[in-house]
């Protein structure tokens, strides 16, 4: 019970064959690391914002796993009231568990910033546009890691 606080959820990356651990955001820090250091993607339906942490916490005690994802979101009143940031966000949830199948980088933090139109959009489509922001996002990270050794 020494890690509490820290909620995570394993799952098996269906490229990679490899342990996927996600867990939660939950300080304020974290979320204006990933902000101000990270990279973003704009969708119409949200914003998926990325960044690559100095290391994961919770894991220093037990052999890291291969692959430790810390995910945020957030839901303002722009959004609606509260039942509306409530749905936002399980929307929102649901969206971020597919991370586990898309193989992404070892060690990243997303951030998922709900807009107004993610409680009516469609499914389907919402789905279709969180791939397509975790791929350009991924490569928009690996593109910053490539350049910051030759820098």
């Amino acid at each position: 019970m020494a890690n509490s606080n820290i909620k995570s959820d394993k799952a098996v990356s269906a490229e990679a064959g490899q342990a996927v651990t996600i867990s939660r955001l939950r300080q304020r820090r974290e979320f204006l690391f990933v902000q101000h250091k990270g990279v973003r993607q704009v969708m119409p339906h949200f914003i998926l914002q990325a960044a690559i942490p100095a290391s994961c916490p919770g894991q220093s005690l037990s052999p890291a796993p291969a692959c430790c994802i810390r995910t945020g979101l957030t839901a303002s009143k722009k959004v609606g009231n509260a039942v509306m940031r409530n749905r936002a966000k399980r929307r929102m949830r649901a969206l971020v568990s597919q991370l586990g199948h898309m193989q992404p980088p070892s060690q990243v933090d997303y951030v998922l910033v709900a807009r107004h139109s993610l409680v009516s959009a469609d499914w389907t489509a919402l789905c279709a546009d969180f791939t397509t922001a975790v791929g350009k996002v991924n490569r928009k990270l690996l593109a910053t890691e490539k350049q910051e050794p030759s820098s």
